[in-house]
């Protein structure tokens, strides 16, 4: 049996495993993420595979921020990590590994991971939301990544509906904890405290909650409506949140009940995977570009 060598790069940590063609988790692990340079992320990465390099290693899969262009082998755009960006990354890491590499943008490997193995199997059309600084998203089609000219689909977050903001800045769990701190004046105020208040007890915050509810649902309908998509899948830490998906259901309910012109109404579930969902896409996506 063939094994592969995953990294998830994220800002603070680089995550890595040691996973299985069938997608079978042996070993994982964490380190503190370079912060000054290339050739220093490449020595940390170096160190953690002299660990597994006898592991029978079919490959290295890696899962990263940013606008992965795999016809270029580039990162294209910006992230937390400067350094990774607008150079041939892929062919780097082949000349340190001495292995194929394939790398695929991080929010898309956790789509994958959900459509290999998690609450997306056997769907045709897969949409992923993933509410948290600001609001990510993938597409899959016919268990394809839809990627776009630009590398830009599944970018949700951009979508406007008002002059004031984009959707991102509206609804993600970042925004709308900022402005109840703000009308709670509490600096310590954080997501599972904000959910598990009483909204009705101040005025301004009930309104904040109903109106963050309401543009939601808003971009969820559209979404239903440009892709009709089987299942309609929600990450990021509050979607462990039993009150925020009961009140989106509510809400979800509502916005329907008083639509004059009906569509299909979301399939809106919560992500099976949380914290290894980029490394086992990633995974996923190796075995798909990999050529035997």
């Amino acid at each position: 049996m063939k094994n592969i060598l995953a990294f998830d790069f994220g800002g603070t940590k680089i995550k890595y495993a040691l996973i299985t063609e069938e997608g079978n988790l042996i070993k994982k692990g964490n380190v503190f993420t370079p912060r000054d340079s290339f050739e220093n992320m490449c020595k940390v990465l170096k160190e953690i595979y002299n660990n597994f390099k006898d592991e029978n290693l079919l490959g290295i899969a890696i899962s990263s921020p940013g606008a992965v262009n795999n016809k270029l082998g580039e990162v294209l755009g910006t992230s937390a990590i400067p350094y990774i960006h607008n150079f041939n990354i892929k062919k780097e890491f082949e000349e340190l590994f001495r292995l194929p590499v394939e790398m695929e943008n991080d929010a898309n490997c956790a789509a994958l991971a959900e459509y290999w193995k998690g609450n997306g199997k056997n769907t045709n059309i897969l949409v992923t939301l993933v509410l948290g600084s600001g609001i990510g998203g993938s597409i899959i089609v016919n268990g394809n990544l839809l990627n776009g000219k630009n590398f830009q689909s599944g970018e949700f977050g951009y979508t406007i509906f008002s002059r004031k903001e984009i959707w991102g800045r509206q609804c993600s769990t970042v925004a709308i904890v900022e402005k109840a701190k703000k009308i709670l004046n509490n600096e310590k105020l954080d997501g599972e405290k904000l959910f598990s208040l009483d909204w009705t007890l101040d005025k301004k915050l009930d309104e904040l909650m109903k109106e963050y509810f309401n543009t939601l649902i808003k971009g969820i309908y559209s979404i239903q409506c440009y892709l009709d998509p089987d299942i309609i899948l929600l990450g990021g830490g509050i979607s462990s949140n039993k009150k925020f998906f009961n009140e989106l259901e509510n809400y979800l309910n509502k916005f329907y009940d008083e639509l004059e012109v009906k569509v299909g109404k979301p399939d809106i579930r919560k992500a099976f995977f949380e914290n290894d969902a980029n490394l086992l896409g990633a995974v996923y996506n190796f075995l798909n570009l990999y050529k035997y």
